[in-house]
This record gives structure tokens, sequence and C-alpha cells, in this order.
């Protein structure tokens, strides 16, 4: 079993290391794709995957960060928050698109 504060380590130094990779390296489409739409109340509108610094980002809003230029990047606490958040939400999502079917 995968220790979840090693899962939040890695997801905020690989944000800060490699900012402009695909969000799909750590998020299914399906959970990008409803993370997007809850902050923005909009569907996706282009063609690539957000990066992961634009997810994480989104993340860390969810679990309460503000994002003022002096706040520096989310830290840790804040991303557990808002990957809780984003956990229920994507469950909610996935259980009204089984009512759909």
């Amino acid at each position: 079993m995968i220790d979840v504060s090693n899962i939040l380590l890695w997801l905020t130094y690989l944000a800060r290391d490699e900012p402009d990779a695909s969000c799909e390296e750590v998020l299914a489409p399906h959970e990008w794709q409803v993370l997007y739409a809850f902050i923005h109340h909009q569907l996706y509108p282009h063609p690539t995957p957000p990066t992961l610094a634009q997810v994480v980002d989104w993340i860390a809003r969810l679990g309460g960060f503000l994002g003022r230029k002096s706040d520096g990047s989310p830290a840790v606490k804040v991303l557990w928050r808002g990957l809780s958040r984003l956990h229920d939400i994507v469950e909610g999502w996935l259980v009204g698109q089984c009512l759909k079917s």
C-alpha cells in the first residue's frame, strides 16, 4: 500500500520540477476534466490536457489555497485537503454517470 503522504509530497515536488508536464501523469482524464468543470463552471475547451502546474493550482484552490502573489507554492496540507475534495467530487460525478445509463 502506498502512503498518502508520499504521494502528496511527490505531487508537490513534481509540480515544482516539471510544471509543464501533462496532468495525465497524475490524474485520469475524467478526474482532471471534472476538476476543470468544477473550478471553472464549464467544460475544458482545449484539445490537449492542462499542465501539471495548472492542475496542482486547481487542486490547491479546492483545499483553500488563495494563490496570492505572496503566498508562494501550495503546501502538502492544502493539496491533501484539495485531493480529498476532488475525490468526493469525482465520486459524485461517477454516481451521476451511472444513474444516466
